[in-house]
């Protein structure tokens, strides 16, 4: 073996650059507003330390076009975003999360004399409690620096987890005072859905409702509903400044909001697209 020439275990690499990316998420999801699930954050940070050792191994992988490539994969992967707005700036997000938590690593090399990144990846092996030290203040810098964005987007949304029919899904929900949609035979609150968030939800034989669904046949397809034998199905009205209209609604089998209380509600599907794409639909607070 060559004088000077580094040895990097792929093992320990592996590791360091999956805790480094996973703390990364979490500060992004923090600072974004938008939680997630624990296997998702950790299936984003899986990724990221296979791309770190790929830069290794193949150093053109570490390209600047290609880190934006893998940031947005990850970005993706974590916060499950299917719009290109908000994917990219998540991702811009991610990286500027990034960039800070490699400022605190130049750091750390400076202060223990050790070179510890290699072509933008974490090679060294560290304590764990040095790369806690590290990791630590670089999420405290990072809230620091983003402390006006994390402000105004922490309380806009919710995590919700909704069950039909023995199928449970999580959805993310903007918690809107301006819902008051309520419906009249019950007096139930309703909370309304994107067609994409009512597919993923409900059954099979009931998905033909948001996939048909448009602004003016809602009444059409709760009939249609109601003559296959599907029971639960009504409509609600309601009142906007662009207008109103009817909404095809169902009851689901249970609700529970972020706090674990189960919520009592109908829910209802909307045509129009709401929410931009950021969240699956609105919850009163």
């Amino acid at each position: 073996m060559a004088e000077g020439m580094r040895v990097v275990y792929l093992d320990v690499l592996f590791a360091l650059n999956f805790a480094m990316d996973y703390c990364i998420l979490r500060c992004v999801s923090a600072l974004s507003g938008r939680p997630a699930a624990v296997w998702r954050l950790s299936l984003a940070a899986g990724l990221g330390a296979l791309y770190a050792g790929g830069c290794i191994v193949i150093p053109v992988l570490s390209t600047l076009p290609v880190r934006m490539a893998a940031g947005a994969v990850m970005a993706g992967t974590a916060f499950s975003i299917r719009q290109v707005r908000l994917l990219v700036r998540q991702t811009l997000l991610l990286l500027l999360v990034a960039f800070v938590f490699g400022g605190a690593v130049t750091a750390l090399e400076q202060m223990s004399g050790t070179r510890l990144m290699q072509g933008g990846v974490l090679v060294a092996q560290v304590s764990r409690r040095v790369l806690f030290a590290s990791a630590l203040l670089a999420y405290g810098l990072s809230c620091f620096v983003f402390r006006n964005q994390a402000k105004s987007n922490r309380p806009r949304g919710e995590r919700v987890s909704i069950c039909c029919e023995g199928k449970q899904a999580q959805i993310f929900l903007l918690v809107d005072s301006g819902n008051t949609l309520c419906d009249p035979m019950t007096g139930k609150p309703v909370l309304l859905l994107t067609r994409d968030a009512a597919i993923r939800i409900l059954p099979e034989q009931q998905r033909f409702v948001p996939r048909e669904l448009k602004q003016d046949n809602a009444a059409e397809l709760v009939q249609q509903a109601q003559r296959s034998g599907l029971t639960g199905w009504r409509l609600v009205s309601f009142h906007s400044v662009g207008g109103g209209g009817l909404l095809p609604c169902f009851h689901p089998d249970a609700v529970r909001r972020a706090d674990g209380t189960a919520y009592d509600c109908m829910t209802a599907i909307s045509a129009a697209d709401i929410c931009s794409g950021e969240f699956d639909g609105l919850i009163e607070p």
